[in-house]
């Protein structure tokens, strides 16, 4: 699935379906009025079928609200597929001094890798950041600036001690073994059998 987050913007939106929406809430005369609002759907083959969609509708153009959906859909891709990562490094690191920032075009592939990586590290954040030349606490600080990056590694952590997932609301269903992100990717749409 790393290819997904390597694929030029036309490119991926090809494989999206995108529909149009009137956005909703306060904002009276400076609301849109017009249906610029911008909904992706991606469906991904990762083991099981799976959806990933990014809305946007901050903006009153559909062009503005179509790119800034698109990175919120390159995000979740990075934050809900694994893989085992490449032995090498896919890239030298797209920050400096040891920082990141999200607007960085290369943001979503490298948290991509730093989770696989973690990933199959068994949570050991010292492996990947020796391996994109940063220290353990610069990897963390990294982490922790994004908060739906630091949720998905917090959840990771709690699967690999074995520990149940923290619900926000109280159910009788069954606790999963494991959170969707820490699955693998499975076979690509055109091998797997149907």
């Amino acid at each position: 699935m790393r290819n997904l987050l390597q694929l030029p913007d036309a490119d991926l939106l090809k494989l999206c379906e995108i529909s149009a929406y009137k956005g909703s809430g306060p904002g009276g005369q400076h609301r849109n009025k017009t249906n610029s609002g911008i909904k992706l759907k991606l469906r991904v083959e990762s083991g099981e079928r799976r959806v990933i969609e990014a809305y946007s509708c901050d903006d009153r153009s559909s062009h503005v609200n179509k790119q800034s959906a698109l990175k919120k859909l390159r995000l979740k891709i990075a934050l809900q597929i694994r893989e085992e990562p490449a032995v090498q490094i896919p890239f030298s690191f797209p920050g400096s001094n040891g920082k990141i920032s999200p607007d960085n075009d290369l943001y979503p592939q490298f948290i991509a890798d730093i989770l696989d990586r973690i990933h199959f590290c068994k949570g050991d954040l010292s492996e990947a950041a020796k391996m994109w030349g940063l220290s353990k606490s610069a990897l963390n600080k990294i982490i922790l600036q994004d908060k739906k990056v630091m949720e998905v590694f917090q959840k990771h952590l709690q699967c690999q001690a074995g520990k149940p997932r923290q619900r926000a609301f109280l159910s009788t269903a069954s606790q999963p073994e494991c959170h969707q992100d820490c699955r693998m990717a499975g076979p690509s749409p055109a091998n797997s059998p149907d």
